[in-house]
């Protein structure tokens, strides 16, 4: 099992970032808690977001304040690490641009092993991996992480 020291996660992230003032202020921002992060594979990863879909989302319900984005992108990342026994997924947080405006945001950020260590996004209120930062029509401007 590969193991990934914390400063190439963190750098991998921060190609991520876009932005003079948002890469100074993402070292600020994130807060990493490991040394040391076990990448998923992506076929796993889709595997396990299958189940996800199929078994966790149907049982979750958004409410404003209470179970928004940020209580779906904790969730998901305590249940990924818990199935997969990695500590692979993060929580992302920026904002996410859509064509009627734009709002602070989180969704979880995942570090995958797909031939070369690569960074993807999880949009966890509906399942989807993808790996720009763009996904039907919303743009997701990354700032920080927790992870």
């Amino acid at each position: 099992m590969q193991r990934v020291h914390v400063s190439k996660v963190a750098e991998l992230v921060l190609s991520e970032i876009t932005g003079f003032w948002d890469r100074l202020l993402f070292g600020v921002r994130s807060w990493f808690r490991d040394e040391y992060y076990v990448p998923i594979g992506l076929d796993e990863l889709h595997d396990w977001l299958k189940i996800w879909k199929l078994q966790e989302l149907p049982k979750l319900a958004y409410t404003s304040e209470t179970f928004d984005c940020d209580d779906f992108g904790a969730y998901f990342k305590a249940w990924l690490t818990l199935k997969s026994h990695k500590n692979c997924v993060g929580e992302a947080i920026g904002e996410i641009i859509f064509p009627e405006g734009k709002a602070l945001h989180e969704w979880n950020i995942v570090l995958v092993k797909h031939g070369s260590l690569e960074i993807v996004f999880v949009e966890p209120q509906i399942g989807q991996v993808f790996k720009e930062h763009t996904y039907d029509y919303f743009y997701y401007n990354l700032k920080w992480v927790i992870w």
